[in-house]
């Protein structure tokens, strides 16, 4: 952490989320995921507020106040001069919070006596502590009184709060303004017993108080961890990533094959990467793009340009991102603020202002702030995401400071559209003013072709995932000549019927206003050949199916099987030659899977899962090995299939429990039947028979074959006995007598006419048949014929002049119905036994292979390699020599091969002592006869520049896209005059241990070049200052965090059998 504070351009800084730090491993996040999950982790509270260094003078007895390093330099500000710096600031309310806080501040600090005093805040207030301010606001006050409003942002806190962090506190220098190395944490702990007793509930006055320590709450629903990891692997798996590989592999990942596009040769190819990587080459630096493409055809230089300069790291975490934003905001929302009373009723506030805020942008006129909200709602989703009045939770992991900000920032985007006039009016009606026309720079399309028959939930997924970063998503859907989609019922699903699916499931979804479904124009069945159609086609105000002008588009596939090789280099040839003003690319999106509740329900039912996937069935995850659970490979039956989709409707006609499976295949469960619905499809009544209602005795599983094998013994038995023919008698209705007549011809025409010599040595028809005999004449002509026990015994009961059975064949009858019955429920009974048991089996083997994962991944996190923690988009600081200083320690080897080598050192502690002395002499030997050559201002010569800018962050967080906005240009001036290091500067340290002395004299000579190179470029003195003072720092900080990392020992695990043999030796 104190690393990180070493490099804060100004008096505070930016916070890494989750996802912000290159260098974690998929281990590493896993471990993270899993702890907060468990509620292990512990930290603070993150608060909205303005951010101030506060210290106290003990010989002036002032409290001071810094917002930059000149105001450090000049000792800080008190209450009567922060007043006068704010006098003119266009927030009023801002300047009385800040002197009032620093007023209540004073009041506190004057209760502790001096001794205390100087050992808190130093002689002369050396010592500044990072502060919050929290001002509510005052509604009593009079109107205009800028202390009515508050400066809190969203979270509306309720009273006025000095908060003290835990973080962040420094000692300066006054001459530079700069941060020393002097570790404070003592001070805080003396601060923070002093102040136990200073908090107040006076809504009048400021109440001083630190930020309590508090562990984050675990998750109660546990499926979103389990949902969380599912999709880390998903994403793993489809870059090809491991535990062990960082979220700058998994860029890389994405990246290599765009660049293998570029049709270049390895040698350039890995030079490209290594530029929009930032990777360092021999020499320790990234190669520039003119020595790339020095002696290149134009075409190519202009396509590695082009290339290099769109690079957008965080463009590849997208998706990693919408899953870490997901979980953040469960794991806020275990949060409550320690500063609110009523976390419930701020809950139901800001939910009510953010909903009154959306319907008030939505139905005015401004077109800027409504595409801005439709970006914000993809993230928000809908104001129940809303689920603490808390803005988030600050935590140290592995060495490094992160946060969990949940669903604040797009609720803040949101609120400060019409607070702060960001976009202008909501409503230009309601100010007379020109209503704000959406801007007429080029748009990002994104296109989702595909048949859809029909569309379900992975789709919608996919097509937000898509839509995210893009102005407007179109989703062809393909368009048959002859016939749609065919269900096994003989239905088909035709286009229209797709894209009313379409609609229904993206009416509530955040896209709903940016995506618009159509099949291609007449003429293109195939939605594929519409895409290409529509990058390669000539623009027209008139065609829809041809990319505008200078637009980017964004070409979304499947990243199942061959999806992401649907455009091929052939086709994107053809289109950068047919339209060169645009910006064409690929993104694979998902796979997405099914929930745990649809798993277990196909689980449930195996004779279904069986009949998916014409009969074949889908693999499940316990079919899959362990290296293939390790890559992160997803079971088939995890994902969506449309043909899985297309059996459930199928079942849903003939079952209720169709309609059950159906529901995880949708965007919301009352989607189901709304696609049945536009399909046709009538589903099945949810009723249950008569049997299925009959309470069951429980049955001991092992007797269910001798059960079974008596049983049927016993009616075999029975069933197979010679039986007589019921005796009916003849009647003579209408039907009858025509039968007769008929019947009787026919016999005699094709039975008595035959040759009986054939029968005359005996035989089955030697007899004369008897005549008009026959149950055909018995029958009883009658409009409705009563059933008995749905005919399971085979035998019907008429009415008067129907078959008559006597009381023997009735009672034969009810007890075979009644012996049925029993056979059969005691089947379903043993054969449910039998499931239940199987079912419980899998969860055991289940539960098996969760805990040996488990294992292999907690093994694992223990040998991972931590990789240097730096984060890579860490606010540019103020000065040349620290940003230089950066570029050294991110772009070369230095740190790592240090950290290699430094680690093999494990004898004894006089090996890594003597290592990183001579390192650190050496370092310091290097730059001595460079600095002699500098010529250095006196120290009392005034730095004009610095004296005339001041860096005011006035509390507002630096994001990640802020820091995008830099030009990332190569001037060409990639040589640098150095002055190269003379041999004698590698003098050992006498007395020093000779092995860690000889490890760093083989070791020093990599990184010396490295260091003197990256000094040479500077020639400011007080950059050169910075520098070698800040170099110095550095190296010893990360000397003592890999103490730290090595001081982690593992017990080794031993038996009887080794500790005897051991003493017998």
């Amino acid at each position: 952490m104190k690393k990180d504070l070493l490099f804060e351009g100004a008096v505070a800084g930016h916070m890494n989320h989750i996802y912000d730090n290159g260098e974690m491993t998929f281990g590493e996040l896993k471990q993270l995921l899993q702890m907060a999950s468990d509620g292990k982790l512990s930290g603070t509270e993150k608060t909205d507020g303005q951010n101030i260094f506060l210290s106290f003078n003990v010989k002036t007895g002032r409290a001071v106040a810094a917002r930059n390093k000149g105001q450090l330099k000049q000792g800080g500000l008190d209450a009567d001069e922060l007043d006068s710096f704010f006098a003119n600031h266009p927030s009023q309310a801002l300047r009385y919070s800040f002197v009032e806080a620093l007023e209540a501040f004073e009041e506190e600090v004057k209760s502790i006596d001096i001794d205390t005093q100087e050992r808190i805040f130093g002689p002369d207030a050396n010592i500044y502590f990072n502060t919050e301010v929290m001002n509510p606001g005052n509604p009593e006050a009079p109107e205009g009184d800028p202390r009515a409003s508050g400066t809190t942002n969203v979270i509306p806190y309720d009273k006025k709060t000095l908060l003290i962090h835990r973080v962040g506190h420094a000692e300066f220098d006054k001459q530079t303004g700069r941060k020393t190395d002097l570790d404070i944490n003592d001070n805080f702990d003396i601060l923070d017993r002093a102040l136990i007793n200073s908090a107040t509930d006076d809504p009048s006055s400021f109440s001083v108080e630190t930020n309590p320590v508090r562990k984050l709450s675990p998750l109660q629903d546990k499926k979103v961890i389990k949902s969380t990891m599912e999709s880390v692997a998903n994403l793993m798996g489809d870059i090809g990533v491991s535990d062990a590989d960082t979220i700058n592999d998994y860029v890389m990942g994405q990246a290599v094959p765009e660049i293998e596009a570029l049709n270049l040769d390895d040698k350039t190819s890995r030079l490209v990467l290594q530029r929009v990587m930032k990777i360092p080459g021999p020499e320790g630096k990234v190669p520039g793009v003119n020595n790339i493409t020095r002696g290149m055809p134009t075409e190519i230089k202009q396509s590695i340009s082009s290339y290099v300069k769109g690079f957008n790291y965080a463009a590849y975490t997208l998706d990693l991102q919408r899953v870490l934003h997901d979980f953040s905001v469960a794991m806020v929302g275990t949060i409550d603020s320690s500063f609110i009373n009523d976390n419930e009723k701020q809950i139901r506030f800001l939910q009510d202002e953010v909903d009154q805020t959306i319907e008030r942008i939505r139905s005015g006129d401004n077109e800027r702030a409504q595409t801005e909200l439709e970006k914000q709602m993809i993230k928000l989703k809908n104001v129940g995401g809303i689920n603490t009045p808390s803005e988030g939770f600050v935590f140290d992991f592995n060495g490094v400071t992160y946060k969990f900000t949940g669903n604040f920032a797009p609720t803040n985007q949101i609120l400060g559209m019409e607070r702060f006039n960001r976009f202008g009016p909501i409503d230009s009606r309601e100010t007379g003013e020109e209503p704000v026309k959406a801007e007429t720079g080029p748009l990002t399309i994104a296109l989702f072709p595909g048949s859809f028959k029909p569309p379900h939930k992975g789709h919608v997924l996919a097509a937000e995932a898509l839509a995210e970063d893009a102005d407007i998503i179109y989703i062809f859907v393909s368009a048959p000549q002859l016939s749609g989609r065919s269900l096994k019922s003989g239905a088909t699903i035709s286009a229209d019927q797709a894209i009313q699916c379409w609609n229904t499931m993206i009416d509530k979804s955040p896209i709903k206003n940016k995506a618009k479904v159509m099949v291609g124009p007449e003429g293109v069945a195939s939605p594929m050949m519409t895409a290409i159609n529509f990058i390669q086609h000539q623009p027209s105000p008139d065609n829809l199916y041809a990319a505008p002008e200078n637009a980017t588009v964004v070409l979304g596939v499947g990243a199942k099987g061959s999806d992401a090789e649907r455009y091929g280099g052939k086709i994107m040839e053809k289109s950068k030659e047919m339209r060169p003003d645009l910006t064409v690319v690929t993104r694979a999106v998902g796979p997405f899977t099914h929930s745990q509740d649809y798993l277990n329900l196909l689980s449930e039912h195996p004779t279904i899962a069986g009949m998916l996937n014409k009969g074949r069935g889908r693999a499940s995850s316990e079919e899959l090995s362990d290296e293939e659970r390790l890559e992160g490979k997803i079971a088939d039956r995890q994902m969506y299939h449309a043909s899985d989709m297309r059996d459930f409707i199928d079942l849903a006609a003939e079952d209720p429990i169709g309609v059950e499976f159906l529901k995880d295949f949708v965007y919301r469960d009352e989607d189901a039947l709304a696609v049945l619905g536009i399909l046709g499809i009538n589903p099945a009544d949810n009723k249950e028979s008569p049997e299925d209602q009959v309470e069951e005795p429980e049955l001991d599983a092992d007797g269910l074959r001798e059960m079974i094998e008596k049983s049927l013994e016993k009616m075999l038995q029975e069933e197979f006995r010679a039986q007589k023919t019921p005796k009916g008698r003849p009647d003579s209705g209408k039907f009858q007598n025509s039968m007769k007549s008929r019947l009787s011809k026919a016999h005699a025409t094709y039975l008595d006419m035959g040759r009986k010599d054939l029968t005359k040595h005996g035989g089955g028809f030697h007899l004369d048949r008897p005549k008009d005999v026959s149950n055909a004449f018995l029958a009883e002509e009658q409009d409705e014929i009563d059933e008995i026990s749905a005919m399971s015994a085979g035998a019907v009961e008429g009415s008067s002049g129907g078959f008559n059975f006597n009381k023997k064949d009735k009672k034969r009858m009810k007890k075979q119905l009644e012996q049925e019955q029993q056979l059969r429920k005691t089947i379903r009974i043993g054969l449910r036994e039998f499931f239940d048991n199987k079912q419980k089996e899998s969860n055991n083997l289940i539960d098996y292979v969760i805990q040996e994962h488990s294992l292999r991944l907690n093994l694992r996190e223990m040998i991972l390699s931590e990789a240097a923690s730096e984060d890579p988009t860490v606010d540019v600081a103020d000065s040349t020599g620290i940003n230089t200083l950066k570029d050294l320690l991110k772009n070369s080897n230095v740190l790592s091969t240090l950290r290699n080598v430094y680690k093999t050192l494990t004898t004894d502690e006089d090996q890594k002592m003597s290592f990183r002395a001579h390192i650190i002499k050496w370092a310091q030997d290097t730059l001595a006869p460079v600095r002699l050559n500098d010529v250095k201002p006196e120290d009392n010569e005034p730095d004009p520049i610095a004296e005339a800018v001041g860096i005011d962050v006035a509390g507002i967080d630096t994001e990640p896209a802020d820091i995008e906005k830099m030009i990332d240009a190569d001037d060409g001036s990639e040589k640098v005059d150095t002055v190269e290091p003379e041999e004698e500067v590698m003098k050992p340290i006498s007395g020093a241990d000779t092995t860690g002395r000889n490890k760093a004299e083989r070791v020093y000579p990599v990184i010396e070049k490295s260091i003197v190179d990256y000094y040479g470029e500077l020639d400011n003195p007080e950059d050169q200052e910075m520098f070698y003072d800040y170099l110095i720092a550095n190296l010893k900080l990360y000397f003592d965090k890999w103490d730290g990392e090595m001081s982690t020992t593992v017990e080794e695990p031993t038996n009887d059998e080794y500790e005897q043999a051991k003493q017998a030796v």
